[in-house]
């Protein structure tokens, strides 16, 4: 293994949290957080201000249906580009936010119902990543599963939380140029595609 990949050792004892203060409240929480930590060279930074922005963890899905070699994509307005001014509905895979009590795979499982009306078999883990590390606080689990898409797509989404999710099935080999010519922007989406596109034998 090559060592420059290896992490630095690190515990919670190399950080020092001087204040942690909630300074907004919403969908999600707004945390200023004033902290010193640890140095390469072992001496300790100077105090570093930071706000995360945290909804909560997630679980994510990319269904895929060997015998079609296909997968399941949604498509949904995303607030992000207003920031840009800009009108984002994205394709992505499968999402959910994971509540007290509830697994990853279970989250997965209960999302592709719910989003695309689609029943998975059991998921496969990709990576748990950070989406954006310097200023969100959301963690993702990724997963892909098998599943029959042979009649699977249309309009779904709970009524009660103003989802409006479109649900659509496409070849992978699309589903990869996608990720290539701007169709699919979403980094977690592309991430997954790109595993699948490696390990899809996996996939039974």
């Amino acid at each position: 293994m090559d060592e420059r990949l290896i992490p630095t050792p690190r515990r919670l004892a190399d950080v020092e949290i001087r204040s942690r203060e909630l300074i907004g409240r919403g969908w999600g929480r707004l945390e200023r957080l004033v902290f010193r930590h640890r140095r390469f060279d072992g001496a300790w930074s100077g105090d570093v201000t930071r706000d995360i922005y945290t909804i909560g963890e997630v679980a994510m899905v990319l269904p895929f249906d060997p015998a079609l070699d296909a997968v399941l994509l949604i498509e949904q307005f995303r607030a992000c580009g207003l920031v840009w001014g800009e009108a984002t509905w994205l394709f992505e895979a499968v999402a959910g936010i994971i509540d007290v009590g509830e697994t990853p795979p279970d989250v997965a499982a209960r999302e592709a119902r719910e989003e695309a009306d689609c029943r998975i078999g059991i998921p496969i883990h990709i990576s748990t990543v950070w989406s954006s590390p310097g200023g969100y606080g959301e963690r993702s689990y990724l997963y892909a599963a098998p599943a029959d898409l042979s009649d699977v797509g249309g309009l779904h989404g709970l009524a009660e939380e103003q989802e409006d999710i479109r649900a659509v099935v496409v070849p992978l080999a699309d589903a990869h140029a996608a990720t290539q010519d701007g169709r699919i922007v979403d980094a977690k989406t592309t991430l997954m595609i790109q595993w699948l596109i490696l390990n899809k034998s996996r996939i039974r």
